[in-house]
């Protein structure tokens, strides 16, 4: 739903008068913060990262009962995405006997809908975890594949529409010893006599990767679909044949549209390579490859007591350098989609007084490998609390991710609408001038995005933000008139400046709530694009010209402004080509 703003204006160039009426749709985002979280200093993350790019954090796991809790009021409060999570051994399908139990996933993304937040879905299939569930392991081969079909159908088909993107398969590629195949993908748990082979593949082999993400796109086929792995965000041995699988899956018509790099960085003794992570995104880039960041958290200390032994000073700067860091390099890469963080409080963390052992792999030469045993806790998130007994507040690593969203430079995009998209991207008009060539002038349209228009700037738009949620919109083929305007209606009286219906550009004059632009979620990545001069009826909307013999209205070139209405020509993409 759409927000129904209402404000008092004097005249075109007037500001905001102090007392402004805000009646907001669930999914605006424009909610005071209800969390109280009072603590938390400045804008919130999901206020300040680019549109179209997800923060957020996972919700806990398959628990149906965590809707209610001080943690998720602060997601609500902070995120624009959050990890539904939900896999075999964790609740869903128990008992081959019984039918399979979406109602925690669907619940978790109905909340994460109503709430105006992005749902990165976690994960279809988990070799890993599937080993812990006995009556998958004493299936027949034959059976396997069936099995595997219907919990993926099912489970996806559930929540279909709801989910941003799908974690299909979840840590498939071996390292450390693992046995794996010639391609570099692992075939089970351990080795020697401790091995546990993988069922998938043993009775399917590697097809079992392609085929999930088959049944994956059949039943749920709007959401993006990537494979989710750890120890790979640099560029080293396991990512290298991470690329060569994708590239292989893509080459075989598989529908995978991405890559999930975890980012675990529980090692202190050293500083992930950023460089090289850098280098790594942008092959994966470069073959087409989006690239999310899903499970995101740094550990500050290695303590075997939870409560009395927090982190130094230091170690509290070390976390934020590297938080702040890799966000950086996530919002430096256009292909990059999301920083999501696993988890996101540090009484929540899986890393807070583990019931597990875990051995962080060290490849360099003359080093070993370090064993942290159970009962460690690790204080790995950007806030601190989350249990209900430390107080939730934010650590220095929030307060520098905070500060690189400020300081990060204005983003380019290409701006498409949701109504026949291909040929609906926001375009500064040209006029023809001597000898053939074109001269910016002030109008904009709809045009078509092809080989040819692709290095148009005038198709390009930069986003300057000005406040949460709202921007001014300047094109980048410029003459200094470079500004989406609202522009005022025609009228015999000079003196009476009423808001028009169309758009055009004009040179920049920032008292001018006309070039204010408050970006509304419509679900989906999508945005309501509202002008700050009567917003009531200025929603940015392409425009029809005329009907089809069906009786079906046609989408034109043409841009106005309109009261909001649940059009798709209302809903706008915004594609990040750089900063």
């Amino acid at each position: 739903m759409i927000p129904l703003v209402v404000c008092m204006f004097s005249s075109r160039s007037a500001s905001f008068h102090t007392v402004c009426v805000v009646l907001l749709g669930l999914a605006s985002g424009w909610l005071p913060d209800a969390s109280g979280q009072e603590a938390f200093p400045g804008d919130r993350l999901r206020e300040l990262v680019p549109p179209n790019f997800a923060i957020g954090g996972v919700m806990g796991g398959y628990d149906t009962d965590s809707l209610d809790t001080p943690v998720l009021d602060l997601a609500r409060s902070e995120f624009n995405a959050v990890t539904a999570k939900a896999f075999m051994p964790f609740g869903p399908w128990t008992d081959p006997t019984q039918p399979i139990d979406t109602s925690g996933l669907t619940r978790n993304v109905a909340w994460a809908v109503q709430n105006g937040m992005q749902v990165h879905a976690h994960v279809l299939v988990y070799p890993t975890e599937n080993v812990r569930l006995p009556w998958f392991q004493q299936l027949p081969n034959e059976d396997v594949e069936q099995v595997l079909q219907q919990y993926t159908s099912t489970m996806a088909g559930s929540v279909s529409g709801g989910v941003w993107v799908w974690d299909v398969v979840n840590e498939v590629l071996g390292d450390n010893g693992d046995v794996m195949d010639a391609d570099g993908l692992r075939m089970g748990l351990g080795s020697g006599e401790n091995f546990v082979p993988y069922k998938e593949y043993a009775a399917m082999g590697p097809d079992y990767i392609a085929k999930a993400f088959e049944w994956a796109h059949e039943a749920d086929p709007n959401a993006l679909l990537i494979l989710n792995e750890y120890s790979a965000e640099t560029v080293n041995d396991k990512s290298d044949r991470l690329l060569a699988l994708c590239k292989r899956l893509r080459d075989q018509g598989v529908p995978i549209d991405g890559v999930g790099f975890q980012n675990h960085w529980l090692d202190l003794r050293y500083e992930p390579n950023y460089d090289s992570i850098r280098e790594n995104f942008q092959r994966f880039a470069n073959e087409g490859f989006q690239v999310f960041i899903t499970e995101c958290d740094v550990a500050a200390v290695h303590t075997q007591d939870p409560t009395g032994s927090p982190p130094s000073q230091e170690q509290l700067q070390r976390q934020a350098r590297v938080f702040s860091n890799l966000l950086q390099i996530a919002l430096e890469q256009p292909a990059c989609k999301s920083f999501l963080m696993w988890d996101y409080t540090d009484q929540t963390s899986w890393l807070q007084d583990t019931d597990f052992t875990l051995t962080l792999a060290d490849r360099r030469p003359g080093y070993s490998d370090t064993v942290v045993p159970p009962g460690t806790s690790m204080f790995a998130t950007p806030i601190a609390g989350g249990d209900g007994v430390v107080p939730i507040s934010p650590k220095l690593a929030y307060v520098q991710m905070q500060a690189t969203l400020l300081n990060r430079p204005f983003d380019t995009y290409r701006v498409t609408s949701g109504w026949d998209w291909q040929t609906s991207y926001l375009a500064r008009f040209g006029q023809p001038a001597s000898e053939g060539q074109f001269v910016p002038s002030s109008e904009v349209y709809a045009e078509r995005l092809d080989e040819q228009s692709e290095s148009w700037s005038s198709l390009k738009w930069e986003l300057e933000r000005i406040g949460p949620s709202a921007y001014r919109i300047r094109n980048l083929w410029g003459d200094g008139a470079d500004y989406l305007t609202r522009q005022p209606a025609v009228s015999d009286d000079p003196e009476d400046v009423l808001p028009g219906s169309t758009v055009g550009m004009q040179s920049l004059d920032e008292t001018w709530t006309s070039q204010q632009w408050f970006f509304i979620p419509a679900g989906n990545g999508g945005f309501r694009l509202v002008n700050g001069w009567a917003p009531e009826d200025g929603v940015l909307t392409r425009e029809a010209q005329g009907q089809n013999s069906a009786g079906d209205d046609v989408p034109g070139p043409e841009v106005r402004l309109h009261p909001p209405a649940d059009w798709s020509s209302q809903v706008w993409y915004f594609h990040r080509i750089g900063q």
